[in-house]
């Protein structure tokens, strides 16, 4: 080729302007709008991308070229695509420099997300690559965000060297396109052209430079030259604003789209916030749902170890509190051990009916033949010397060395032997709802004892004790004092009381034991017969409210514990309600005269708790104690009367020997019973004299 083709050749080049552009869309459009508006339209311009190979990088480039090719053919500019394949990118764009003859080139001098404003050096090690190595004649525009960072001017100088198959910045198919040792793949057509209809045809018509091929202008014609100049630049002129107008135009839609992705962006990034917040609201619901099982957890561990410190106290003033007697006077209490002494025999031991200390007692003997009965003797001790109620069975002493447990005596003793017909005279019905009243009001404070509810574990009426008015007291308990829920399974439950207290309470009603005791009752109350299966011994019963009782006694037998009702809300006002006719009835007996039954049957709600225990009587004054102390001894006295006694005797006043000494030992536990027996029995002061007689008057 001649000097004059290589002219030719780099001629066409010059008129080309190339954008390397990478896979960020949004940069290589800013290079692009930057080209088109400084360069103006009457080049051609060249969309170069060089990417690693790979077939689905291929695919995404043609894309993205397509992308630019459409912007260009929008500008109505001639526009190319010129694309390798290449693992070193940088060396790629230098190679495609030189092939190719490119005179002017822009590319981005670093990611828009570098750039400070005022910026004059290039921070990418690509654009400095280029810079360094591309062939000189090529002059390069770095730019970065819109803005122009550095000018790499072409040293006219060097010329590109000749190649036959570079012409008007088009590669000829089938040609070598390799200028170095590095492959550069492309595709069948390395650089394509792409022109629009609207662009041609603007071309044919305002483009200035086919006028000179025109046949001169004629005089004769009339026309005059300088219009026609005139004509020409006012063309050129508006073309010119149309174009920079569209510029404009796509500017800014390039700006309202880049404004749409950003927006998009960020509320992508919102997305992700909120997911990031959700999960952490997550972690601190599961953070805030273990604290609370933790809470509880040492809730119940801090009530267990209350309890442990209660018990703890209590057997530290086990001297204090809980009488202790010798292995000698349980002896001679019991007739060393006579037949006739023994009441009883269970599974935990012997109970006898004894006289200790000038005061009839009943003494429970447990056996100690394995570690589970010690256990089981210690465990009864602990409960029954903190279980204080009217209704349960005060306990008075213990013996350790005959592994003895000493009880206040019942004269009336168990409420099976009066239901059995084993006793003269029967139970009036007026008895038995109190019975009923007492035992309910025993288990509700067992259950709503704190820290933790206590069972019973063997309610029968075996176990309901009498006392000469005929008072029930809860015996022999068989449970444990471990927190149990108010849906327990077990035999140690409050479901298990609540059950067996449903079969006490037909067994009262009824009289007489049966395994199917809950068909014929509920048989009586489907066919309205319930007055057919009452005992009638009992004397005539409130029909309309023992129906009710009777349906409650049977919801406390149900199978399914869940729905047995509760003692506190629904039974007891029932007891309640029955036992204002009791009062009702008692008081119309008394006002009209009438003869009652002997006072081992019959004893009104008032006057069954009208007399309090003997053992609550101060031995001197025959009064009601209010602080009992403890002599040498062993027996309780009113602190105030026992003093002034021992200020004048050295004796003590009930057997009349020799003190061993003059201490006095608080008695709790007759003080706490006599505070629960008076918060039961209403604020009265009581005054006993010495026959038994009580009398009582209102309280100021």
């Amino acid at each position: 080729m001649t000097r004059g083709d290589e002219g030719s050749s780099s001629g066409a080049a010059a008129g080309n302007v190339y954008v390397a552009v990478g896979s960020d869309g949004a940069e290589g459009e800013t290079m692009l709008l930057w080209a088109l508006q400084n360069f103006g339209g009457d080049f051609k311009y060249c969309i170069l991308h060089v990417g690693q190979p790979g077939e689905f990088a291929r695919e995404n480039t043609k894309e993205i070229l397509d992308a630019y090719i459409q912007m260009c053919n929008h500008e109505k500019v001639f526009s190319m695509k010129l694309y390798a394949e290449m693992q070193d990118v940088r060396q790629g764009i230098v190679e495609l420099v030189e092939q190719h003859c490119i005179r002017k080139l822009v590319m981005g001098a670093a990611a828009d997300r570098h750039y400070i404003e005022g910026m004059t050096q290039l921070k990418s090690t690509k654009a400095m690559f280029v810079n360094e190595h591309a062939h000189p004649s090529c002059e390069i525009w770095f730019i970065c965000r819109g803005n122009p960072v550095y000018l790499r001017e072409s040293r006219s100088s060097t010329s590109y060297p000749v190649r036959s198959h570079v012409q008007s910045g088009q590669s000829t198919p089938g040609s070598d396109n390799s200028g170095s040792d590095s492959s550069i793949a492309a595709d069948d057509q390395a650089l394509v052209q792409f022109e629009s209809p609207e662009r041609s045809k603007e071309s044919l018509e305002t483009d200035p430079l086919p006028a000179v091929h025109q046949p001169p202008f004629r005089a004769a014609e009339g026309i005059n030259s300088e219009e026609l100049c005139e004509h020409l630049h006012k063309v050129i002129s508006d073309v010119t604003k149309a174009k920079r107008e569209a510029l404009d135009e796509s500017i800014c839609r390039y700006e309202a789209e880049k404004a749409a992705i950003e927006a998009k962006c960020k509320a992508g990034a919102l997305k992700n916030s909120h997911a990031e917040e959700l999960s952490r609201r997550i972690d601190l619901e599961e953070m805030l749902k273990n604290e609370r099982e933790r809470c509880k957890m040492i809730e119940n561990e801090r009530n267990g170890l209350q309890m442990q410190l209660e018990i703890a106290l209590a057997n530290r003033q086990d001297q204090e509190v809980i009488a202790k007697f010798s292995l000698s006077e349980i002896q001679e209490a019991i007739g060393s051990f006579h037949p006739h002494s023994n009441i009883e025999e269970g599974d935990y031991g012997s109970t006898y009916k004894g006289f200790l200390r000038h005061t009839q007692v009943i003494i429970k003997m447990m056996y100690s033949d394995s570690p589970e009965d010690t256990s089981q003797y210690h465990q009864e001790v602990r409960i029954a010397s903190v279980l204080r109620h009217p209704n349960l069975v005060t306990l008075i002493g213990v013996c350790p060395e005959a592994w003895a447990i000493i009880y206040e005596y019942l004269p009336n003793g168990n409420l099976e032997d009066w239901l059995s017909g084993d006793n003269a005279a029967p139970l009036s019905w007026q008895t038995r709802i109190q019975i009923c009243r007492d035992t309910c009001a025993a288990l509700i404070f067992l259950h709503s004892f704190k820290p933790h509810g206590i069972a019973h574990g063997d309610l029968t009426p075996k176990n309901i004790l009498l006392d000469a008015n005929f008072v029930a007291k809860l015996s022999n308990f068989r449970s444990h004092d471990a927190p149990f829920s108010s849906h327990a399974t077990g035999d140690f439950s409050a479901e298990s009381d609540i059950y067996s207290f449903g079969v006490v309470l037909l067994r009262l009603l009824v009289g007489q034991a049966a395994l199917d005791l809950d068909d014929i009752v509920q048989n009586a109350l489907n066919n309205n017969e319930l007055d057919a299966v009452l005992d009638q011994t009992a004397g005539k019963w409130p029909l309309e409210q023992v129906t009710e009782l009777a349906r409650l006694a049977l919801s406390c037998c149900g199978i399914d514990n869940s729905n047995r009702p509760d003692l506190r809300l629904e039974v007891w006002p029932l007891l309640e309600q029955i036992q204002t006719l009791c009062e009702q009835a008692s008081s119309s007996d008394r006002s009209s005269g009438g003869t009652q039954q002997s006072s081992s049957s019959h004893h009104s709600p008032g006057e069954e708790h009208a007399q309090p225990p003997s053992y609550f009587l101060c031995p001197i004054t025959q009064e009601l104690m209010e602080d009992p102390v403890m002599a040498a001894d062993g027996h309780t006295y009113e602190a105030e009367a026992i003093r002034e006694w021992l200020n004048r005797h050295d004796t003590s006043p009930m057997t009349n020997l020799q003190l061993q000494n003059l201490d006095l030992i608080p008695n709790r536990i007759v003080r706490l019973a006599i505070q629960e027996w008076r918060r039961i029995n209403g604020s009265l002061v009581w005054s006993v004299k010495q026959k038994n007689l009580c009398t009582f008057q209102e309280e100021e």
